[in-house]
């Protein structure tokens, strides 16, 4: 789509309303097809992993993923871009929790597909990692006092706590 040319403008809003836009088109059909070439899945996939520097435009981009991962067709594309591991681990590891959010709704996703959607899932850490996660902030009210969340970010600690629960549970 030519909205996508928007997405590598100079200017950061037009970026992140590209980036937004595109990502308000799933599930239509054209927007699938677009996503699911390699080229594009590169692309898409490089921006949400460019958090530090471009944060708005990662979290709308990795946003777009996740909802388009319910899709059989795309979540094997996904699987099979090159830097998907690099992907899971580096989103799962941010410790920003808006992106983690969107990262475990994308695993959540991909584990329910099942057979080597799953499988890449388990290859890339991601169970160790969930245990780890809710082992270390499970008491939410400690973690309360230990961080200084705003509360929005009070609630994305429980809504990632509860992915990582569900992830672990997927997983068994």
């Amino acid at each position: 789509p030519t909205l996508s040319y928007a997405m590598f403008s100079d200017h950061e809003m037009v970026r992140q309303a590209a980036t937004e836009a595109m990502c308000n088109m799933i599930p239509h059909p054209e927007m699938m097809e677009y996503l699911k070439k390699t080229e594009n899945l590169r692309v898409w996939v490089a921006f949400s992993l460019d958090y530090e520097e471009n944060f708005a435009c990662a979290r709308a981009s990795l946003g777009c993923l996740a909802m388009a991962v319910p899709e059989p067709d795309f979540a094997k594309a996904l699987i099979q871009c090159k830097n998907f591991r690099e992907l899971i681990r580096t989103l799962m590891e941010c410790g920003q929790l808006e992106l983690m959010h969107r990262v475990l709704v994308l695993i959540v996703g991909l584990v329910e597909h099942g057979g080597e959607c799953r499988e890449s899932v388990v290859a890339a850490g991601v169970g160790p990692f969930c245990e780890g996660y809710i082992q270390n902030y499970h008491d939410e009210k400690k973690t309360m006092k230990d961080f200084s969340f705003s509360p929005a970010e009070r609630g994305s600690l429980s809504a990632t706590l509860s992915l990582a629960k569900e992830v672990v549970q997927l997983l068994r």
